[in-house]
């Protein structure tokens, strides 16, 4: 008898994992028509590039959840509940908030002016960001059970703090500060990073 911890059967780590799955790809598809439909409607929407960086990094973001949800297989069968699900929908919940916040419909008249709509939203936008990072960081401590890894935890809370500020004083410009350097750090980390599914 082996006393290795017991993960889920791949047939129930698929069904517990399929609403997830549906809420990062709400997520995603609602960036990807966002953005068509703003082009469509250019001569009435104000872009900014403070928009244009956090509704790429909302995209990266999405995209490395799906990456992430894999590693859900390797959970102990006995952490599994239905609270477990509940906790796990959170973070991605969090997200497509930000997303929706970030990215409203075109009116049918009038003018939409992005910049301007960071004043209005960004302490909500950011606070929910603030929120998802640390619904990451304990899903990645207390489920996933990685090491510590001190300088991820320490990257892990400049990027809160960072969020934290934006939240305390939204604005344009600190929306534009904030995007351009936490898109770099994306891009950053996706190209140094080699995750492999398997």
């Amino acid at each position: 008898m082996s006393d290795a911890p017991q993960t889920l059967e791949l047939g129930a780590y698929k069904h517990v994992v399929v609403p997830i799955g549906v809420v990062i790809a709400l997520g995603v598809a609602r960036v990807v028509t966002s953005v068509s439909h703003y082009i469509q409607n250019r001569d009435r929407v104000r872009p900014a590039f403070a928009h244009v960086a956090w509704s790429t990094i909302l995209f990266l973001w999405f995209v490395g959840l799906w990456w992430i949800s894999w590693g859900l297989r390797n959970v102990e069968a006995e952490l599994w509940s239905y609270f477990t699900l509940i906790f796990l929908l959170v973070g991605p919940s969090l997200m497509y908030l930000a997303t929706t916040l970030l990215l409203p419909d075109v009116p049918e008249h009038g003018e939409l002016d992005l910049g301007e709509r960071f004043e209005r939203i960004g302490r909500s936008f950011f606070a929910c960001l603030a929120g998802l990072l640390l619904w990451l960081v304990s899903v990645e401590l207390f489920l996933l059970q990685e090491a510590l890894l001190l300088p991820k935890r320490v990257n892990q809370g400049i990027l809160v703090a960072l969020l934290g500020f934006g939240a305390i004083f939204p604005s344009r410009k600190t929306a534009g500060v904030l995007g351009a350097l936490v898109l770099a750090l994306a891009i950053v980390a996706f190209t140094t990073f080699r995750a492999r599914l398997g």
